[in-house]
């Protein structure tokens, strides 16, 4: 069984849940729990528990219902719960649009990429794709995201969303958002943000207005 950070799995032997959070030797695994401790367990005692694994073919019955209401098409977020005080943070894919997302998340380490998580996102929808500790929030990695926004009704092209995230400590000086998806606070980051364009133009203009005039 290919287990990889991250991953939901149950004990086998126990009622007890978790996500992995470091993979040891010796075949032994990190799990940790709700509590946030983190619980070493051989692989062999492990089975995993498969996420939201809906398909498209899921929300066909929903379609005449969904087309008379307004489409939307921004409102792809990272959402970040938990506790400090209770060491265990969740990282969730939060979809507030109407477009079903094609997810792939990867794991940079230098030049190289892990994937972590990839899956389909249901329209106005959210799945979680990765869990890590508090204590190490200085160690947390970054994440390659790459999205595809799909959807059986008539839209405007939209391109992949390919890009780079990373929570950094300071990051969780700033205050939860509530979020009713989720029914909780968290620390949102939104992704389908379009990034402002400076461009040469406005650049030139701006060093040239600033220009110290001289007779």
């Amino acid at each position: 069984m290919n287990l990889k950070l991250g991953d939901l799995v149950r004990f086998v032997d126990e009622p007890i849940e978790g996500h992995i959070t470091s993979i040891q030797a010796n075949d032994i695994i990190g799990v940790t729990d709700e509590t946030g401790f983190e619980i070493p367990v051989l692989r062999s005692k492990l089975t995993l528990v498969h996420g939201n694994m809906r398909t498209v073919e899921d929300d066909l019955d929903d379609l005449p219902v969904q087309a008379n209401l307004p489409f939307v098409d921004k409102g792809i977020y990272i959402a970040v719960l938990g506790e400090q005080k209770d060491g265990l943070a969740k990282f969730y894919i939060v979809n507030e649009t109407s477009f079903e997302l094609l997810v792939s998340v990867s794991e940079v380490s230098g030049s190289k990429t892990t994937g972590v998580f990839a899956n389909s996102v249901p329209k106005h929808d959210f799945a979680q794709f990765y869990t890590a500790n508090f204590s190490t929030v200085g160690k947390w990695p970054t994440f390659q995201l790459q999205i595809i926004r799909h959807s059986r009704l008539i839209q405007t092209q939209t391109q992949p969303i390919s890009k780079e995230f990373r929570v950094k400590p300071l990051d969780l000086i700033i205050s939860k958002e509530r979020v009713e998806m989720l029914n909780d606070k968290a620390w949102l980051y939104e992704i389908d943000k379009p990034e402002e364009d400076i461009g040469l133009d406005k650049l030139k203009s701006h060093f040239i207005s600033h220009r110290p005039y001289k007779k």
